[in-house]
C-alpha cells in the first residue's frame, strides 16, 4: 500500500502514544506510559520525566519518580543502544538478555584503553555488587573508593569507575536507585528488586514492542533503536509485521494500520520519538536540524505537531520558536499550561 510522509508521521506519532492515551494518574500512568513506549531515554531524569508528560494527562514530574523509587515499577539502567532507558521492569531482564553480551562485547575495545581487563571487570562486579548489597545505595565517589580499597583500580577520578557501574549494569546487577543526576546512586538490583533479573529475552517479542510503538518503521530503523545487527534484527520484524507501506519507494513495517494524529506536542530533550529512527529526515527537516540536535549527542527539546518538527522550545522560561509559521499553531497554549501543570 502506498502512503504519503505526511501519514507516515502522524501514524508513528499516534503509535508512540504522542496522541496521550494515558489517562492514569500516579506512578501507575508513568509505568504505563513506559511500556507502551518499550522504553524512555534517561540521559537526563528531566528527558525521561517529560517525555512521560506528553504521552499521558494526569501525571507529575514527582510520579515519574514515585514509579521509579517507591514503586519500582520502571528501572533506569543501560539497554538499547548501551544508553540510558528508563524501562519497564518486567522488561529489564529480557531486554539485558538480548543486549547485554553485544553491549559488552561493543566496549571491548574502551575497556582495553582503560586497562579494564576481563578478570579485573569480573572482580569489580563482585565487589560493587557486594557493597550495593551491604550498604544499600551509593553513589559514585564511594564506589569509586571502594574500587581503590579493593586494589582493582589506581585512581578515584578518571573514566574506569563509570565504566566499571555500567559495566555491572549491563551485567544484569546492578541498576540507579534514589536520586538524580548530581544526587544519583546505584543499588543492587536483587535488593532493590527483592529478585535478580532473568537474562532471558525473546526478540521476536522485543520487535513486536517495537513496531507497536515506533511503526511504520524498517529493519535499520529497528536495529539502530535496539543495537542489535541487521540479519537478526530484520528476521525477527518480519516475523511480526503484519502492515507493509510504500512510502517514497521505500517498504516499512506496521503491526496495524493506524489512522494517525495530528496533535501537537512539547517534547523535553532527547526524547524517544526522535531517536526511534535511523532516518530523522522525515520528522526533522535538514534546515531545522542544527535546532535541535546541534551536535555532540545533544537532542534539544521540540514542537511537533503531526509527527513533524515545527519549532523548538526551553525548559527554564517556557520560551519557544515557530521553524515556519507566523502565529501560534492550535494546541501550543495548552501544552504550554500542561507543563507547568506537571511541574507542579
Amino acid at each position: 500500500m502506498q502512503r504519503s510522509v505526511d501519514w507516515l508521521l502522524a501514524a508513528r506519532s499516534q503509535a508512540n502514544c504522542l496522541a496521550r492515551p494515558v489517562d492514569e494518574a500516579g506512578p501507575g500512568g508513568v509505568a504505563d506510559v513506559v511500556r507502551r513506549t518499550g522504553g524512555l531515554q534517561a540521559q537526563t531524569w528531566r528527558g525521561a520525566a517529560y517525555a512521560v508528560r506528553a504521552r499521558s494527562t494526569v501525571t507529575t514530574f514527582a510520579d515519574v519518580t514515585r514509579a521509579q523509587e517507591t514503586d519500582r515499577s520502571v528501572v533506569r539502567g543501560w539497554f538499547m543502544r548501551g544508553t540510558l532507558q528508563l524501562v519497564a521492569t518486567e522488561h529489564a531482564g529480557p531486554l539485558l538478555g538480548l543486549l547485554g553480551p553485544k553491549l559488552i562485547k561493543d566496549t571491548e575495545r574502551r575497556y582495553g584503553e582503560l586497562g579494564l581487563t576481563p578478570s579485573i571487570r569480573a572482580e569489580a562486579a563482585d565487589v560493587i555488587e557486594e557493597h550495593l548489597l551491604a550498604n544499600g545505595p551509593t553513589g559514585r565517589s564511594a564506589l569509586a573508593d571502594v574500587l581503590v580499597q579493593a586494589g582493582l583500580i589506581a585512581s578515584a577520578k578518571g573514566q574506569q569507575v563509570y565504566a566499571l557501574i555500567r559495566h555491572t549494569g549491563l551485567l544484569g546487577r546492578l541498576c540507579y536507585g534514589p536520586g538524580h543526576d548530581k544526587d544519583e546512586t546505584w543499588v543492587a538490583v536483587r535488593d532493590w528488586l527483592g529478585k535478580p533479573l532473568v537474562l532471558d529475552g525473546d526478540l521476536e517479542a522485543l520487535a513486536r514492542r517495537y513496531l507497536t510503538a515506533y511503526g511504520p518503521a524498517t529493519v535499520r530503523d529497528f536495529a539502530t533503536w535496539s543495537g542489535l545487527p541487521a540479519p537478526p534484527a530484520r528476521k525477527a520484524l518480519q516475523a511480526v509485521a503484519a502492515k507493509s507501506f510504500d512510502v517514497d519507494g521505500v517498504e516499512f513495517s506496521s503491526v496495524d494500520d493506524l489512522p494517525g494524529t495530528r496533535d501537537l506536542r512539547l517534547l523535553g530533550e532527547f526524547d524517544a520519538y526522535l531517536l526511534g529512527y535511523a532516518d530523522r529526515r522525515h520528522a526533522l527537516a535538514d534546515e531545522h536540524r542544527r535546532h535541535i540536535h546541534p551536535g555532540g549527542g545533544m537532542l534539544r527539546p521540540a514542537i511537533v505537531a503531526g509527527g513533524r518538527v515545527v519549532g523548538s522550545w526551553k525548559h527554564a522560561d517556557l520560551s519557544y520558536e515557530l521553524f515556519d509559521q507566523a502565529g501560534d499553531p492550535d494546541g501550543l497554549a495548552a501544552e504550554l499550561d500542561d507543563v507547568d501543570r506537571f511541574a507542579g
